[in-house]
């Protein structure tokens, strides 16, 4: 059977919106901007109850959202380096801390199932071929087969926010990993990437949330 493990702070309906609050969640990137980390911070701050509104964060003049603008703003087009992400995350200070894969410790996707299943979004970026510019996206769910007790991952569920917003759906593309190269695939398009970075966005206390499952035929 295949199994989707989706983070518990996402109600999916007709649009995707914050479990506690309603609120939607998708924030959507620009064509002009390389600001994909950005919105990507932004959607896993809400996910963990630290922004109440990642949509429209440049209109507000009080509390976090105002502090987060204050400081994404600047880097809006020219984007951020897995180092520049960290770093922006700390300053923050948000109750929250930036967790980064390191090449040799593990795999990116066994890395994304173990920070996902104690409750934490994990940013994701990769590169293209021919592409000058990298991208990222949100991880908040992940897809495999169950085997017994056994679970195979098999894909990271993505909210890319350069693609479409998600209808009807958690997420809008996925990070496929049956072959030598990772595939980024979305409903009109498919192709290998690079998967070069992986930060996951843990909060500094409190215990991790459940992730929900679900089955496919």
């Amino acid at each position: 059977m295949l199994i989707q493990k989706l983070h518990p702070a996402l109600r999916p309906g007709q649009q995707l919106v914050l479990a506690d609050s309603g609120n939607a969640l998708f924030s959507r990137q620009g064509h002009w901007d390389s600001g994909s980390a950005l919105h990507c911070v932004a959607m896993a701050l809400a996910l963990l109850g630290k922004l109440t509104d990642p949509v429209a964060l440049s209109q507000s003049s009080t509390g976090p959202e105002m502090a987060f603008w204050d400081r994404a703003w600047p880097n809006y087009l020219h984007g951020l380096t897995r180092s520049e992400l960290e770093s922006f995350v700390w300053e923050l200070n948000l109750g929250v801390r930036p967790v980064a894969l390191h090449d040799g410790r593990s795999s990116i996707l066994n890395f994304c199932e173990l920070e996902l299943k104690r409750g934490w979004p994990v940013i994701v970026g990769w590169r293209r071929s021919l592409v000058r510019d990298a991208h990222a996206a949100l991880v908040i769910g992940i897809e495999g087969r169950q085997h017994g007790r056994a679970f195979e991952p098999s894909a990271l569920l993505l909210l890319d926010p350069a693609a479409v917003e998600p209808r009807l759906a958690t997420y809008n593309a996925r990070l496929v990993f049956d072959h030598k190269r990772p595939s980024y695939v979305t409903e009109t398009r498919a192709y290998p990437v690079k998967v070069d970075t992986a930060v996951s966005i843990r909060p500094i206390n409190g215990p991790p949330p459940a992730l929900i499952s679900g089955g496919c035929a």
